[in-house]
């Protein structure tokens, strides 16, 4: 299995990401996206480990939040736009405002079986996937860049 902190570092310096270790089991990178007018747009990806998390074994879990959920999300929309996944999917989580309010937010997410993960290469395809499907599902259903 892939060391995840040590790809996701090494992913990082590849794609000219921030890395961070958010606590001892969670990792993040903000994606750098080039933009036509040649700005950038980010996209937060959190990795972590998620043990035994299929039929045993062990998964990589990403994520990246999109937008909160509300009666005026397209959600006919959002299950069209999940076809395009082919490493990740379009789902919901129970969440909390900035606030603290509780919500439901939209994220995408990968989690493929760790031991399948064969390559850095093959990691890096799958982050890079999140952080992309999460910046147009933000953009298109959720008003832009906020996450």
């Amino acid at each position: 299995m892939l060391d995840l902190k040590a790809s996701m570092q090494e992913i990082a310096r590849q794609m000219n990401a921030k890395f961070q270790e958010v606590n001892a089991d969670v990792y993040l990178l903000d994606v750098p996206f080039k933009m036509k007018d040649g700005s950038f747009r980010y996209q937060y990806v959190y990795g972590r480990v998620a043990r035994e998390r299929a039929k045993g074994k062990d998964c990589f879990y990403f994520s990246s939040r999109c937008g909160t959920l509300t009666d005026a999300t397209n959600r006919y929309g959002l299950l069209v736009e999940a076809q395009y996944g082919v490493y990740t999917m379009i789902t919901c989580v129970s969440d909390k405002t900035a606030d603290g309010s509780p919500c439901e937010t939209v994220i995408v997410q990968a989690s493929p079986v760790a031991s399948f993960v064969q390559s850095l290469d093959e990691l890096y395809a799958i982050i890079w996937e999140v952080a992309e499907v999460a910046d147009i599902v933000e953009e298109k259903f959720f008003g832009g860049d906020k996450n």
